[in-house]
């Protein structure tokens, strides 16, 4: 193999599994896609992107447009925050996602590529509700830890996404549900498989408690 191809396949699978955990988390936490790739556009500065049901962006999310104009909707000081409570839960989602991608890289690789679109998002929203520079770093750096917590709790759907994803290159939302959905019967037939297990070991154990409790009569 040379070592073109060797770089074109290490390549893949790092976007791959970028591009898989932004979808992972974001399924996790409720978001909907509208599809995924990997094919790489040099022209928009991306090499690969997901995108919601309705457009499409660096990321299943909003452009700094609509970034803008929410922040005109956030209270000030001594503004009751009661109203604005679904656009904080929503940042909080949000950037949990965005930090996604490359905390997934990290896990599987031990760094990350450089994601200047979703670092710039990521303190776009956590400016929304911090005001305090600080405050925002302190505020995502929680996101990414919360995003890692997810991306091992579905290790094996992030997996079968990045698979699936090196395989065909770009992905629709039907696509995405069907690859999620296997894994997650996969898990849940092995659970109960390892489940039924366990108890078929106790059952056993309680025969042998029983035989020897016979015998010392």
């Amino acid at each position: 193999m040379s070592s073109e191809n060797e770089t074109v396949i290490s390549r893949d699978a790092r976007v791959a599994q970028h591009e898989a955990a932004h979808l992972t988390v974001g399924r996790a936490l409720g978001a909907a896609f509208g599809g995924a790739s990997i094919v790489e556009n040099p022209d928009l500065g991306y090499g690969g992107m997901v995108w919601g049901p309705d457009f499409k962006s660096h990321f299943a999310g909003e452009s700094g447009a609509v970034i803008e104009q929410i922040t005109n909707l956030m209270p000030c000081d001594g503004d009751t925050r009661d109203e604005a409570a679904e656009i904080y839960a929503h940042v909080h989602a949000r950037v949990v996602e965005l930090t996604a991608g490359s905390e997934a890289e990290k896990l599987q690789f031990g760094d990350n590529w450089p994601a200047t679109d979703d670092r710039m998002q990521e303190r776009q929203f956590a400016s929304l509700i911090f005001s305090s520079p600080e405050a925002q770093r302190i505020f995502i750096e929680a996101c990414a830890a919360e995003a890692r917590a997810i991306l091992r709790r579905h290790a094996d759907v992030v997996d079968a996404l990045a698979d699936v994803l090196i395989r065909y290159r770009t992905l629709d939302a039907a696509q995405i549900d069907d690859v999620i959905s296997r894994a997650v019967a996969a898990r849940q037939l092995a659970q109960e498989q390892d489940r039924r297990k366990r108890w078929q070991d106790v059952l056993a154990s309680a025969s042998r408690f029983k035989a020897n409790h016979r015998h010392d009569k």
